[in-house]
């Protein structure tokens, strides 16, 4: 998955970025604790994961492979079920590498932490990197602590808008072609 190559790393969150969260959420049913922690443990067979990927992701992300790292940069409580969303859900072919963050000390997703371990590990090119995610507060988590980071804020259709903002937006994989590849 991971390779050394000198150019821009755009950052995506997975769930609800490029993974429909929501319909997975669906699948769960109602005891969705119980139903994820029997996924995680292998007690009830994983659904396609696969069907899950939004309809975009496997047009788009060759296309922004060719000028950009692409990695996925995701948080999950239960590690063993979101490794297994995003070995099933065949993402793992169309990215560079992927980061799986569990938080940090201050209760938040530790996404900004997780790409300052990133650059330091992989070299900081002195690239434009981009950041796109879902949620508004890891928006301004990245923000504050990489300034130069570009963040672009992802609201798929049918999911609702919180109101807050930042200074793009994408509705799709396509948007956020458009904006980071001109």
């Amino acid at each position: 998955m991971s390779k050394k190559r000198p150019c821009p790393i755009l950052f995506l969150d997975f769930d609800r970025t490029v993974f429909d969260t929501e319909e997975f959420i669906l699948w769960l049913g109602t005891d969705r604790i119980r139903t994820m922690m029997q996924l995680s443990t292998g007690m009830i067979p994983s659904p396609d994961f696969a069907r899950y990927l939004y309809s975009d992701v496997q047009t788009v992300l060759p296309v922004l492979r060719e000028t950009h790292r692409i990695v996925i940069l995701t948080y999950a409580k239960m590690v063993p079920l979101q490794r297994k969303k995003l070995r099933g859900s065949g993402i793992v072919v169309l990215v560079d590498d992927i980061v799986i963050t569990t938080g940090d000390t201050e209760g938040k997703t530790g996404k900004a932490e997780a790409i300052s371990r990133y650059l330091e590990a992989h070299g900081d090119f002195g690239w434009n990197h981009i950041f796109v995610d879902d949620e508004q507060a890891n928006l301004d988590e990245v923000s504050h602590a990489h300034p130069d980071m570009r963040v672009i804020r992802m609201v798929r259709e049918g999911l609702v808008d919180s109101g807050t903002h930042c200074t793009e937006t994408a509705r799709d994989l396509h948007d956020v072609l458009s904006l980071v590849v001109k």
